[in-house]
């Protein structure tokens, strides 16, 4: 449900990017998704905290996701969505290797062969025609951090629950950004500035609360494929929203995508047990 959400996200924030700098556009998301955030924290009468011992990581997860995102705004001003999206392709290979190296996640061949089959199809979803791009670079760089991020939030799973790291996260990133944001002077708040920033708010909360659950109920290598369903959707957006027509290697990468992702989620023994059953 996340990875079919972010591409509204990615379109709107696509389309503040064109008039506003990328951290100006990154902090009023974050300020808009925690302001939701601590809103439906009082709606249902509950306290939004952060155990003391977890709030230094809490930084660093929150300034590792405030420079993915930032990343990824730069690439949607730079690229089309579908390739923007494609650069953080290398996120479920960073989150699935550090689960396994640093967690102790279990390295299946269906989890590695279905990550290795996505990785080719993102691959030729993001093959430059003309070289390597900035945006592109950005969108690598946003991947990396991305996984890092993805792969530090298994810390905090017996942490705080969900809601509170959606809102703890988004002010304190939007706090961080802040200065940067400002570098830039203050933006003119235009009804169409206030409507993007209410909708990247809203959007980004779900999305991100999403995330958060489910990283803390499964292991970062088994949701990894998943990550690469957002290119589909994105391709989709990009298409219908901005009229970027895929070309036959973003096809190609989509299928090999989806195939990744299919395989990823079979049991541990059913490439065996099939192998026996054709035997």
């Amino acid at each position: 449900m996340a990875m079919l959400l972010t591409p509204a996200v990615d379109g709107v924030a696509k389309t503040m990017a064109a008039s506003a700098p990328p951290m100006t556009v990154a902090c009023l998301r974050y300020l808009a998704a925690g302001l939701v955030a601590v809103a439906v924290a009082a709606c249902a009468g509950r306290r939004v905290s952060v155990p003391r011992r977890d709030f230094g990581r809490q930084i660093v997860r929150t300034a590792l996701l405030m420079g993915a995102m930032t990343a990824l705004i730069a690439a949607l001003g730079l690229v089309p969505m579908a390739r923007a999206a494609g650069g953080f392709l290398v996120a479920p290979v960073v989150s699935g290797l550090l689960g396994i190296l640093v967690w102790g996640e279990a390295a299946t061949a269906p989890r590695l062969a279905g990550g290795a089959v996505s990785f080719v199809g993102a691959a030729l979803l993001l093959r430059p025609e003309g070289g390597v791009e900035p945006g592109t670079l950005y969108a690598l760089l946003g991947g990396v951090l991305l996984g890092t991020y993805l792969a530090a939030q298994r810390a905090a799973r017996d942490g705080t629950d969900a809601l509170s790291t959606l809102a703890v996260q988004s002010l304190l990133g939007a706090a961080l950004l802040a200065p940067f944001a400002l570098a830039h002077g203050l933006p003119a708040p235009t009804p169409g500035l206030l409507a993007g920033a209410l909708v990247l708010g809203l959007v980004s909360a779900a999305c991100h609360g999403l995330t958060v659950l489910a990283y803390r109920r499964a292991d970062a290598a088994v949701l990894a494929p998943f990550l690469y369903f957002n290119l589909l959707a994105a391709t989709a957006a990009g298409w219908l929203w901005f009229g970027e027509t895929p070309s036959s290697f973003t096809l190609a990468g989509l299928a090999g995508i989806v195939a990744g992702g299919l395989l990823a989620l079979l049991p541990a023994g059913s490439a065996l047990s099939f192998r026996r059953a054709i035997g």
